[in-house]
């Protein structure tokens, strides 16, 4: 039976509705809660001010020297985004054959989802060149604020040629690795159907539209390694120990000659609720073994050890880091 174009847009505008209100409550998963900033903004260009060189407790004998704060604005503008359009031929309507078209319409909420949360982990790892907080690389051998070198190398004996990467996280801190902007939420569902160049074309186009911004930001939370030749299990051992061992020598500056250097993780021990790693996609399966595994061989000699990262960490495979 031939559905007419207005009826159909009710339609497709409740079906729409239906897919929006599964994720109308969060913009991305609640995985990334823990390693995303999330701010609502108000408008085109946000900009931030980070605070350094934040003062250390002293014993007060009389007379304490103030402290300067440093302010590093950085901006983060929003930009639009557009889920869509899809295309529906006025010949489908006249025939009656709209179902894949109202499933399509449903998913389109969901579909934007799934984009913002992979916007999110490609800006996170082209973190490399993508700027952060203090106008230096996300992952960079030095900053100019703070003293570290986040941006780590491995090569292992496989001699497969096959290229990994990761990015560890801490998740605990303060001070998040991506900011995500939320400027305008997914608008209702759009359409052209009753204009006349709709008609002209005998085909009509529907879509939603949002605007955010996302950005690297906290460069002393998370950690780029390249890996060269595939690990085995006691080589991914080594190199988890050394980038957990990087991350506690990220230090802040001082705001008084006085004060002890402030290591941003002193106290930091990983566990699953306080570490996240993303990993490319053909190393998913090693780490999940180094998180799931009991025991683990030691070198050559067929001996075997404690595996000590077992439940130390949350993985998330992402093509952003490659396959």
């Amino acid at each position: 039976m031939a559905v007419d174009v207005t009826a159909f847009s009710a339609l497709a505008r409740a079906e729409f509705m239906q897919g929006k209100l599964a994720v109308d409550s969060r913009p991305m998963p609640i995985a990334y809660d823990s390693f995303v900033t999330t701010i609502a903004s108000d408008s085109r260009v946000e900009t931030h001010s980070y605070m350094s060189q934040i003062p250390r407790l002293r014993e007060f004998k009389g007379y304490s020297p103030g402290t300067r704060l440093v302010s590093t604005p950085w901006t983060v503008p929003n930009l639009p985004y557009r889920a869509g359009p899809l295309i529906v031929t006025k010949d489908d309507l006249d025939d009656g054959k709209t179902q894949g078209y109202m499933t399509a319409v449903n998913y389109l909420p969901k579909q934007a989802q799934k984009d913002i949360s992979a916007k999110i982990l490609t800006t996170l790892a082209g973190g490399t060149t993508n700027l952060c907080f203090d106008g230096t690389a996300m992952f960079a051998d030095s900053h100019t604020i703070g003293s570290g070198d986040n941006l780590m190398t491995a090569d292992h004996s496989g001699n497969d040629w096959v290229t990994h990467k990761i990015i560890a996280i801490i998740t605990d801190c303060p001070l998040k690795p991506v900011i995500f902007q939320d400027r305008e939420p997914l608008s209702g569902l759009l359409t052209d159907a009753d204009t006349p160049q709709a008609a002209l074309l005998r085909e009509y186009q529907y879509w939603a539209d949002c605007r955010f911004g996302v950005a690297c930001a906290a460069w002393m939370s998370a950690i780029h390694v390249t890996i060269t030749d595939t690990p085995s299990l006691s080589e991914l051992d080594t190199l988890l120990t050394n980038v957990f061992n990087r991350f506690r020598t990220f230090t802040m500056p001082k705001a008084n000659d006085l004060d002890d250097t402030t290591y941003v993780h002193e106290g930091w021990v990983p566990d699953a609720g306080n570490l996240t790693i993303l990993s490319s996609l053909q190393l998913t399966t090693l780490l999940d073994k180094m998180r799931t595994t009991d025991l683990i061989a030691s070198g050559t000699s067929g001996a075997v050890v404690n595996n000590q990262f077992q439940n130390k960490f949350t993985l998330i495979p992402t093509s952003a880091l490659g396959a």
